[in-house]
């Protein structure tokens, strides 16, 4: 549609930018509607929940999945849920994720609404009539649906844990070690779990003393996991080292000794190895890299998965 709208408009650039500005926010007007039965597909990581706590603060009809890239359990039943519930809601919000071709495909075949809400450089938006995108780089997810749906929903008390969220996702790090402790407790818990306890958000820049004492024993787990799983230096200062759980407590006990890591995660599938890299290097795009490989995966420059 927008690509006919410029052709038709050719001569009179003016008249279609705002036809196109006009179509794109008749279609955003559907996600204005708070009554909307909502699948939403979140991304299986700190992000993605707290973005899910947004989304079912805005609406209060809404079931909540996890998905992932191709080649998981995650995305097998993200697509299973899109095909096999169409009759339970009414759109889909991605959040935190942007969906691949299989997926649209999969909308398509159920024909329903969709939006995207994602910060990832690798995402990409498409002209598609069913589909609304809205990507913002620069900030979490969370944020991004944060500030997507403030218009529609008072969401200030959520504010907190997207700021605590973002300083994690970006690895900005100014909020450690509270940052660190909230993605901590995400694996803890368990997304479901950890999206009912902060639900309504956080206790202004702190943590409740029972998930304190809890994590004062998750690290004495980690430590002793640590020292069992396979290793080893590898050149220009990297590190290798497989590990099937506390990828990211082991991430921050390597960081700073380290320039770049790689954290095998063994098979999620059979033939399929799930990999995690990460690197403090400003001239290492992680994300780009990882595109440019065709071997899929993405994500940001400091960290990124395949």
């Amino acid at each position: 549609m927008i690509d006919q709208i410029n052709n038709i408009c050719k001569d009179m650039p003016d008249l279609g930018k705002a036809l196109v500005e006009g179509y794109q926010a008749t279609k955003a007007d559907l996600f204005k509607n708070r009554n909307l039965r909502v699948l939403n597909c979140t991304h299986d990581d700190l992000d993605g929940a707290v973005s899910g706590i947004v989304i079912e603060n805005v609406f209060p009809n809404v079931r909540t999945v996890q998905v992932n890239y191709k080649g998981g359990t995650e995305y097998d039943n993200a697509m299973a849920e899109i095909l096999n519930t169409a009759d339970t809601y009414d759109a889909i919000i991605f959040s935190d994720f942007c969906p691949d071709d299989g997926l649209v495909e999969a909308i398509h075949k159920v024909n329903k609404p969709y939006l995207v809400i994602d910060h990832h450089p690798t995402a990409t938006s498409r002209d598609d009539e069913l589909g609304v995108y809205f990507i913002k780089v620069g900030q979490c997810g969370a944020m991004d649906c944060l500030e997507y749906f403030s218009p529609i929903a008072d969401l200030s008390h959520l504010k907190t844990l997207c700021e605590v969220t973002n300083d994690h996702d970006l690895w900005f790090r100014k909020m450690v070690p509270l940052s660190d402790q909230l993605n901590n407790l995400y694996y803890e818990y368990g997304a479901s779990n950890f999206m009912d306890k902060y639900r309504n958000g956080m206790d202004g820049y702190k943590l409740p003393a029972e998930d304190l004492a809890l994590l004062a024993d998750h690290d004495r787990q980690v430590d002793e996991y640590m020292a069992t799983c396979p290793q080893k230096e590898l050149p220009h200062n990297g590190y290798y080292i497989k590990c099937d759980k506390y990828n990211s407590d082991i991430n921050l006990r390597l960081t700073d000794k380290y320039d770049w890591l790689v954290m095998d995660g063994g098979e999620t599938t059979p033939g399929i190895t799930k990999l995690s890299f990460r690197t403090k290097l400003k001239n290492l795009d992680l994300g780009q890299t990882l595109k440019a490989l065709g071997r899929g995966g993405g994500g940001h420059p400091g960290a990124a998965g395949q």
